[in-house]
């Protein structure tokens, strides 16, 4: 009998039967996920199901296990960002798992299969372990060096640079604003809508409303942005167009489109917040480092409030004192 499900071939056994992680919340190691990744992937070429075929000289590592290789796979599921942390190259730990796998195949028949009836299959064990790598995500927080001599607007500038890096720079860049608005208005409600809650869909002035004032905060800035700041206008709203400091020419030469450049204040948001924790610091270097990890602790129990994907958490640096 030949395997048609992920249950006839062992996978789905297989997968139940890894070893949960302590420091992954009970998920199994990232070095095995990114392992059978690599190896399903090996077996759409050739389907050798002999562990010693998928092992480098000397049988440390999994033969092709590259992040070129991880990112090449991922993408082919709709995920762009980076396998998070390191995907265990060199661990001779992922061996056992992976021969258990290449065996429960062997026994189930998979060898004997059709190309197209292996092929099918394996993209079905491939989109189980891209979703395990989702949940990753989720455990994995934005970690970034303090530098205490920097300012603020740089350490700004450097959280959002990592951010880019994983595509989140977006409801980075949103929920850093709202942080701040809450830490420099204690007693005001800022809102806190999740970074997919499109203020045009919603009724709302902007992504923030703080007296008559509506702020937009976006870091790909186009002509929708601008219409939704004309109407601001147009209802006796003063407005702010924050910006990635890359964006900020841009933003402003949109605005020059609808001759709004005069109306509304286009900012960067490494700007808009660094100046307010500077001031809110007293100018200190010690205040400085108090007022960041305000911000950040604000920021975070936003993303909690706000967001289901908390990989957009910020790891707070040891150096970063809260008296």
């Amino acid at each position: 009998m030949t395997p048609s499900s992920l249950e006839d071939t062992g996978f789905e056994k297989w997968f139940l039967g890894l070893k949960p992680q302590k420091q992954y919340c009970g998920l199994p190691a990232k070095g095995t996920i990114a392992a059978a990744l690599v190896v399903l992937e090996r077996l759409r070429e050739q389907c050798d199901l002999r562990m010693a075929s998928h092992l480098t000289k000397g049988g440390a590592q999994i033969a092709g296990l590259t992040s070129s290789s991880l990112g090449k796979i991922l993408a082919r599921f709709g995920e762009s960002r980076k396998f998070p942390s390191e995907a265990g190259r060199t661990n001779r730990g992922n061996n056992q798992p992976i021969n258990d796998l290449l065996e429960a195949l062997e026994a189930a028949g998979f060898g004997g299969l059709a190309c197209s009836d292996r092929n099918s299959l394996i993209n079905a064990m491939q989109k189980k372990l891209v979703g395990v790598i989702g949940e990753y995500y989720k455990l994995e927080r934005l970690r970034f060096e303090y530098d205490p001599a920097s300012p603020v607007r740089v350490v700004i500038a450097s959280i959002l640079e990592i951010a880019a890096r994983r595509n989140q720079s977006g409801p980075v860049a949103q929920h850093l604003v709202g942080a701040k608005l809450a830490l420099r208005f204690p007693d005001l409600t800022v809102d806190c809508f999740p970074y997919s809650a499109a203020d045009d869909q919603s009724g709302r002035a902007g992504d923030f409303r703080i007296g008559n004032t509506a702020f937009h905060v976006t870091v790909a800035p186009n002509l929708g942005h601008v219409a939704r700041c004309e109407k601001n206008i147009s209802e006796g709203l003063a407005v702010f167009l924050l910006v990635c400091e890359s964006k900020v020419s841009a933003a402003k030469a949109l605005l020059e489109t609808r001759n709004l450049q005069n109306m509304v204040a286009a900012e960067s948001v490494e700007s808009f917040v660094g100046q307010n924790i500077s001031e809110l610091a007293k100018f200190t270097s010690d205040g400085r480092s108090s007022m960041m990890a305000q911000l950040l602790e604000n920021f975070n129990n936003r993303i909690r409030l706000a967001e289901t994907d908390l990989s957009l958490l910020i790891e707070i640096p040891s150096a970063l004192r809260w008296e």
